[in-house]
């Protein structure tokens, strides 16, 4: 059999319908936003893929899996194992870098396990791929435990308003009484010591010194303290309690008091006043003292890893050597790197946590694994990879897609891009339009026939061919008596080089660029941070004219089965108010919170 034979999918709004697809070809399955593309590819194809796969396990190995709830259909015939590769499985772990998505870490990993070399005055050592594993006791840096960053408690997020004293509550951490939380001593206590240091607790916490500011977060031990959050006097008024003295020592500090707890017990209290910064003992290189004192070409492993693609791409092309060991890896290397800077990847460092990766940017990865493992006879289902990605780029995206067909394979492709119509061997058309409106079979052929044929119905083919054009909608700009800009300052996250950008208020604003030039780096990572304050802050001017900001982006909106598009816009609310103000609901006693499932 050389198709996949689907009979009356009716799963959401498909309406019974029945088609076939070749196997071992690149097949666009296309139509308007809603029309039932991805109920199709996903949640009929993909899905029952996914339960054949699971039915094949051993029934012991079922019980510890999820059930999943067959699809809607029929019948399906000749389906191949499915995988999917779509943009909602990206792995936010800072253990999880591009290098070790794209599998160049493993080969770096193998370079310096076999043609590494030992630094002077360094034990030898047994050289093993996993010593330059950060995700492992063998290599990792003991002190970050491989991430490179360390959670230290950050005393600016602890200052309240700087206008004010010790006393009044310039700190967050001040209670109503005056108590300093984790100062352990008492607001009169807390004065003693500062006293012995020549200042007080009432002068404005912008007007201390920072040697005397230091001695609040740090510590000092001029004089010894009672400690306790209570002086003797009020604990004398305590019922059924003997007061006994109070333990006695040097004042310690509120940071070293806050970092204890940290380490403890990271609390949501805690965690208020936490930063990540570079890991301290490795500099942000993960591995341990041992990994990093092997060499090769005079440069430690880590090395390797701040490159990004095009530089490594560069070095193992330079790098002359007749070793066939360093070859083999070398090759392949090489091979990986070529296909990301295909895709526009280039500018990706290999540390970049793979967190930080745009859905499309990360896919894109997915995608050239599949590429590389080589693997015949399956079925691969992408959703949208060419999102985030500029135009110049797409024609090598589908060339990559090309090679897993090439290896045996078919490919599955939910897509919006004209430029995909042609380049493509077989079209299906889902519509005509959206929702209910939509589930219908509208074309199943080559895209050669799709592209001579008139499809009466079919809207993509009608936008493709340009017989609707869309209304070019004037954009009227009203600035006002003089245009009013929020200003961003020396932004330098990741590949931007502080560069220096005005946004104009009240009017729609559009960054544009390459993929990999910036643009969320600019929008989300600098602009966005700033104004959270989860960021460096690199507003300069224009913060005040804004109460609050939204960013909307590519997270998934919720995981949660008790979730849907009614409750998550708030609709809900407004029946469930709706139902609960009825003269029934009124006489059975039942409010809002009863309409809610």
């Amino acid at each position: 059999m050389n198709s996949i034979r689907i009979k009356n999918a009716r799963e959401n709004n498909l309406k019974n319908i029945s088609l076939e697809i070749p196997l071992n070809r690149l097949v666009l399955l296309t139509g308007v936003s809603g029309s039932g593309k991805t109920s199709l590819a996903y949640d009929v194809i993909f899905k029952e893929g996914h339960g054949r796969f699971l039915e094949s396990l051993s029934s012991n190995t079922r019980q510890y899996l999820s059930r999943i709830n067959r699809p809607d259909v029929d019948e399906i015939k000749g389906l191949p194992p499915a995988l999917s590769v779509d943009q909602k499985t990206l792995v936010k772990n800072a253990r999880s870098t591009v290098g070790t998505m794209s599998g160049i870490w493993d080969l770096l990993r193998l370079l310096f396990a076999r043609l590494g070399t030992q630094s002077k005055n360094i034990e030898p050592l047994k050289q093993q791929r996993r010593l330059f594993s950060f995700n492992t006791s063998y290599g990792s840096c003991p002190h970050c435990r491989g991430l490179g960053m360390e959670e230290v408690i950050d005393p600016q997020r602890i200052i309240k308003d700087p206008n004010l004293s010790l006393r009044d509550g310039a700190l967050v951490i001040t209670q109503p009484n005056g108590y300093t939380v984790y100062s352990q001593v008492t607001i009169d206590v807390m004065d003693r010591v500062c006293r012995s240091e020549g200042f007080n607790v009432d002068i404005p916490w912008k007007d201390l010194s920072e040697a005397q500011k230091h001695i609040v977060w740090y510590g000092s031990d001029k004089i010894k303290i009672p400690f306790g959050k209570h002086s003797l006097e009020s604990r004398m008024k305590w019922s059924g309690i003997t007061a006994k003295p109070r333990e006695e020592g040097y004042y310690k500090g509120i940071i070293p008091i806050m970092e204890d707890i940290l380490r403890r017990d990271r609390n949501a209290n805690i965690l208020r006043f936490v930063k990540s910064q570079e890991c301290s003992k490795c500099h942000g290189q993960r591995l341990n003292e041992q990994a990093l004192s092997i060499l090769f070409d005079g440069k430690n492993i880590a090395h390797f890893h701040r490159m990004n693609i095009a530089e490594l791409d560069q070095y193992f092309r330079n790098y002359k050597s007749g070793n066939p060991v360093f070859q083999s890896i070398r090759n392949e290397i090489l091979e990986t790197t070529e296909m990301l800077m295909e895709l526009g990847l280039s500018y990706l460092n290999l540390n970049r946590e793979s967190g930080t990766l745009s859905g499309g940017e990360a896919q894109r990865i997915r995608l050239i694994n599949q590429v590389q493992s080589r693997l015949s006879g399956l079925l691969y289902v992408f959703d949208e990879p060419s999102i985030g990605m500029h135009s110049r780029d797409q024609m090598k995206l589908l060339k990559l897609m090309r090679r897993l067909v090439d290896n045996g394979n078919t490919v599955l492709l939910i897509e919006h891009e004209a430029a995909f119509i042609p380049a493509v061997d077989h079209i299906i058309d889902i519509g005509p339009l959206a929702g209910k409106e939509g589930g219908e079979l509208i074309f199943n052929g080559s895209s050669r026939d799709f592209l001579r044929q008139e499809i009466t119905n079919s809207l993509t083919q009608q936008y493709y061919f340009r017989e609707l054009e869309q209304n070019h909608r004037q954009i009227i700009q009203t600035d006002g008596d003089e245009a009013k800009f929020l200003r961003i300052e020396n932004a330098n996250i990741h590949n931007l080089k502080n560069i220096d950008v005005d946004f104009k208020t009240a009017t729609l604003n559009v960054v544009c660029g390459v993929s990999g030039s910036g643009k969320s780096s600019l929008v989300m990572d600098t602009l966005a941070a700033s104004f959270t304050g989860d960021s460096d802050n690199h507003i300069s001017s224009g913060r005040e004219l804004f109460q609050q900001l939204i960013a909307i982006d590519q997270s998934p909106i919720g995981r949660t089965p008790r979730s849907n598009p009614a409750t998550y816009t708030k609709l809900f609310d407004a029946i469930r108010r709706l139902f609960a103000s009825q003269e029934q609901a009124k006489e059975k006693g039942l409010g809002k919170s009863h309409f809610s499932f």
